[in-house]
Parts: C-alpha cells; structure tokens; sequence
C-alpha cells in the first residue's frame, strides 16, 4: 500500500487516471473532483487523496480548444478566480496558470501552518528526460526541479503556465503544506549569505595581497642591490 495514492476499494489496487485499477475491475470510478488541487477522488472520500482539502462542491469543467500535447485529447478547463487549469481526462496532465499556481502554492502553504500534515509519497517517477511542448505555443518547455530540492520536475512555458504530470500538482501543494517551501527558501537564504560572506573574504584577501605585494617587491630588490655590493666589495679588496 502507497500512502500516496487512491485504491480501489474493490479489489485493492492502485486506480489511473480515469479512476480504474485494471480494466476488468467493476470497482468504482474516482468521479469527485477536489477544488483544491482538481485530483479526482472516489466518491465516497471525505478528503482529497492528494491534497488533503475537505471536499465539498466540485469545480464545473468547461470544453476547451487546447489539446494535450501528451496524448492529443482536448483539455477540460476549470476557471478559478486568478486563472485557469486544463485537465486532461486521459493521461491525468495539467497546465496550470502562474497565477492560479501562485494562489493554489500561497493558500496551502497557509493551510499547512495552521494543520500541519506530512507530505504524501511521491509515485513512481519516470527517470527519463523528455521535453514537454507547451500546448498553448508548441514551444518546448524548460524542466525545472521545484524549489530546487524538492525533487517535483515540472514543466515552464514563461507565457502560458506549468505543466504537470498526473499527480505532480497534489504532490507539489502537499509538499508546500507540510513546510518544504519554507524551508527551501530558508536553505536559499542561508546559502546566499554563505557566498556572499566567501566574497567578502575572497575580497579582503585580495585587497591584503595587494597592499603586501609592492612592500616585498621593494624587499627583493634591496636584496639584490646588497648582493651585488656585497660582490663589489669582495673584488676590490
């Protein structure tokens, strides 16, 4: 058992995208929709799966002239008030507004303080490197470990938003709510202050071996002049 995803309550095993765990279980769909992270959940859940908020009204899904660049399906669309996401009903992919991600990162992260819960565990991850197209514009989109540390690769179109995997986006906002953010932003901070104070101290030994070096330059040129008078004086005698 993965505390991190949904089984069926039928036969046990991990359900897709589309809510089943095998094609011929006759278990229940994952039909209720989270308005928190827009994960699809079974429907007798209380919580979402993936991100922990209490389900209640589900966000009205709209068609929408976008299609997966994955698998080519037309995208649903979910208007929230800062943005839109797209949801692909086949491979479970989303493309997220910055603004709506911005709104969905600030409020968990907010929600985490206040009930702190541990992230979930992260399913299993494709190792291999492939560059996403950007639905919207076509153009590839930069891969991008979120935080830096938290081992969550998503992927950026500067224009038109971030593009999850299937269960990247629950992931990310149960790693906000259980304080990954904060601290990633914290080790940033420390880390920053650390190089700078190497660069002052790269500075100040730099300004040190420049004040230092005409002084022995001098010291090495009056040794020589002794030297050779010291050779003088020896052939006159």
């Amino acid at each position: 058992m993965d505390a991190g995803r949904t089984t069926c309550p039928r036969c046990g095993l991990f359900v897709d995208a589309q809510g089943r765990c095998y094609p011929g279980c006759a278990g229940p769909l994952a039909t209720l929709r989270c308005g928190g992270c827009y994960q699809l959940n079974l429907p007798d859940a209380e919580r979402c799966d993936g991100c922990g908020h209490e389900l209640g009204l589900e966000p009205i899904a709209e068609p929408d002239a976008l299609r997966c660049s994955s698998c080519d399906e037309p995208f649903s669309a979910f208007h929230a008030a800062t943005g839109l996401l797209r949801d692909c009903g086949r491979c479970g992919g989303q493309l997220v507004d910055h603004a709506l991600l911005r709104d969905l990162l600030e409020r968990r992260e907010s929600y985490g303080r206040s009930a702190p819960r541990p992230p979930r565990r992260p399913e299993h991850v494709d190792v291999r490197v492939r560059y996403v197209r950007c639905p919207a514009c076509r153009q590839p989109m930069n891969r991008k470990n979120f935080a830096g540390k938290s081992g969550i690769i998503v992927d950026i179109c500067r224009e038109h938003g971030t593009w999850f995997d299937r269960g990247e986006l629950p992931q990310l906002l149960s790693f906000v709510a259980s304080g990954g953010a904060a601290r990633a932003r914290q080790q940033q901070i420390e880390e920053a202050e650390r190089a700078r104070r190497q660069a002052e101290l790269t500075r100040d030994a730099a300004r040190r071996a420049s004040a230092v070096a005409p002084a022995s330059t001098w010291e090495n040129r009056r040794l020589v002049v002794e030297e050779l008078l010291e050779l003088l004086w020896q052939i006159t005698r």
